[in-house]
């Protein structure tokens, strides 16, 4: 169950960078109603089952809401060193000498 919980959160990080909102939110639920299908099965409560499979969404949006934060701070980082970059290189050519 450790090892199922992880490999959701680090699918929902990386989905946060990868696919949009409604995507993710049709997937989470699927995962969070399997795995309380498979918690119940297991011989569970229904209430137990109910709880784990809140539990496992509830993971699972937020680490797309980190991995969609953790992108889209590399994504600004980026384009303000491509931004910088230009910027230098226009200001060293108008303070050139033309002669």
């Amino acid at each position: 169950m450790l090892i199922t919980t992880l490999v959701a959160a680090v699918i929902s990080i990386a989905a946060g960078a990868a696919i949009r909102a409604w995507a993710f939110a049709v997937f989470a639920f699927l995962v969070a109603i399997g795995f309380g299908s498979v918690a119940f099965a297991d011989g569970s409560s229904v209430i137990a089952a109910v709880l784990s499979g809140i539990a496992i969404l509830v993971l699972m949006e937020i680490g797309y809401l980190a991995g969609v934060f953790v992108s889209g701070l590399l994504r600004r980082s980026a384009k303000l060193r491509e931004n910088k970059s230009v910027a230098d290189n226009v200001a060293t050519s108008r303070e050139r000498p033309q002669g």
